[in-house]
């Protein structure tokens, strides 16, 4: 019979006069920036949003557009409603670290200029009142996200790599961990972002690695306008798996047969059929699928 050693279970109790891990920001001001690219049906509206969140939390605050690349009418629109607009060349990480440069406020939150929100309050209150109450420093919106078509990103690509490589990272991030909707602390915001979509990842590494306290955050139901983005999965899965590497968590010749395997995975979600398959059923199959690649390995992660 094996005998296992005994853990305390008393350790790393906590002493409950001890004050608090996360400061109050009593007094904290909010930015709320929204990346808009040829936004003018919803920006307005939007924007109007942000200013609601702001007059809700009670707290001093501004909305700043960052118009990125614009060719329509959003800067005016958004100006209109009251924001302060900063222009940016095209791309969202552009728009992204414009408009994050340009805001001056304690807690910083991105709402995307598309963004349609359909819960009582708007969205940036959930995301920045945990931050203001001192229970996290980074939150990301948890978005219901069912049944149009399945979690492709996540059962296929996201949750099977991290769960592997970053196990410590899924339970910070909810269940859709692309989401651009999101609010931190302004120190937590990198200055320097790629330019396009995968800088929405970026900014989940970034906070990885300083290891804050990022908390997702239940949402109500939302839409937005689904714009084809061919390339956009193979570029995270390049920007994660290189990551991985430079963060010694996989070797040179796992990163090579990582490609391999999200060729494999790709094709596997090509497959699916909205008119035949039922979204949660593919989501189980394909997170199979994907999980048996990654055994199948020749140096398995």
């Amino acid at each position: 019979m094996t005998t296992r050693p005994w853990i305390d279970p008393a350790l790393g109790i906590i002493d409950v006069n001890s004050p608090r891990s996360l400061e109050n920001l009593k007094n904290g001001t909010v930015s709320i920036v929204i990346p808009a690219h040829n936004e003018e049906e919803t920006v307005g509206k939007v924007t109007r949003e942000a200013f609601r969140a702001i007059e809700l939390l009670g707290v001093d605050g501004e909305v700043i557009v960052s118009a990125s690349g614009c060719t329509d009418a959003t800067a005016d629109l958004a100006a209109q409603a009251g924001a302060h607009i900063v222009e940016s060349p095209a791309g969202k990480g552009n728009a992204m670290t414009a408009g994050i440069k340009a805001s001056s406020s304690d807690v910083v939150c991105l709402i995307d200029g598309d963004f349609r929100y359909l819960g009582d309050e708007p969205l940036a209150v959930g995301l920045v009142k945990p931050i203001l109450q001192g229970v996290a420093h980074a939150t990301i919106a948890d978005l219901y996200w069912r049944p149009i078509y399945p979690q492709l990103w996540l059962f296929g690509f996201f949750a099977p790599l991290a769960g592997r490589i970053f196990p410590e990272l899924l339970p910070t991030l909810g269940s859709t961990p692309w989401s651009g909707q999101r609010a931190a602390l302004r120190e937590l915001w990198p200055t320097e972002l790629p330019d396009d979509f995968t800088s929405d990842l970026a900014i989940l590494l970034h906070w990885h690695d300083l290891n804050i306290r990022l908390r997702p955050v239940a949402t109500d139901d939302w839409v937005n306008p689904q714009r084809p983005k061919p390339d956009l999965m193979h570029k995270e899965f390049t920007l994660f798996a290189d990551y991985a590497l430079s963060r010694e968590r996989i070797d040179a010749a796992q990163r090579e047969h990582l490609e391999t395997w999200f060729a494999s995975v790709h094709a596997h979600m090509a497959g699916y059929r909205p008119d035949q398959d039922d979204p949660q059923q593919f989501e189980r199959s394909l997170m199979r699928h994907a999980l048996a690649e990654l055994d199948r390995a020749a140096q398995p992660l």
